[in-house]
């Protein structure tokens, strides 16, 4: 049986989408009184630093409680945040950002799962665990990526799930 779409001899065929794509901004909702987190600030790394790029962001930085990430990257872009370092063998990578692209042709689907009161997603593709979520008209994610596939922090979902739940606030201030 031949599978046209897996024979390499087969040519590109072109696949009809929408070409109406609209990035939207939803508000963004500030956590009321919000100071930040001494230990999710630390998981920003160098101090002075983190506390210039956070008081860029354009949305609320949370940051891990439950890890101490190794050599932590944090980046702040003009619609975005991103997070990652290491922890003993797997990687952690946290975004959040404003920017929400909006097919018309394509509906919003609600999340499955319960993830910090509001409802999202848990999947793994490529032995990557993927947490998502909408909080405070922000879309985050959380993936973890394990250097050993058979590591129990990427075979289940406990690990991210742990990590989602002990975010915090660390930061944030373009508003």
């Amino acid at each position: 049986m031949a599978v046209a779409a897996c024979d390499p001899a087969t040519p590109d065929r072109a696949v009809t989408t929408s070409a109406e794509t609209n990035v939207v901004t939803p508000k963004v909702t500030w956590p009321a009184g919000a100071k930040a987190d001494a230990r999710a600030f630390a998981a920003l790394g160098e101090p002075t630093r983190a506390a210039e790029l956070a008081g860029r962001s354009p949305v609320p930085v949370l940051a891990p409680t439950s890890v101490t990430f190794e050599r932590p990257t944090f980046v702040v872009g003009a619609e975005y945040y991103a997070l990652t370092g290491r922890v003993a063998g797997a990687t952690v990578a946290i975004q959040g950002t404003r920017a929400a692209h909006r097919h018309e042709d394509i509906a919003p689907i609600t999340g499955d799962r319960l993830l910090r009161g509001t409802r999202g997603f848990v999947s793994v593709n490529e032995s990557i665990r993927t947490t998502s979520w909408i909080e405070n008209g922000v879309a985050y994610s959380v993936d973890i990526e394990c250097a050993d596939p058979t590591d129990k922090r990427c075979v289940d979902e406990a690990f991210a799930l742990d990590i989602v739940e002990h975010l915090a606030f660390a930061g944030g201030g373009a508003r």
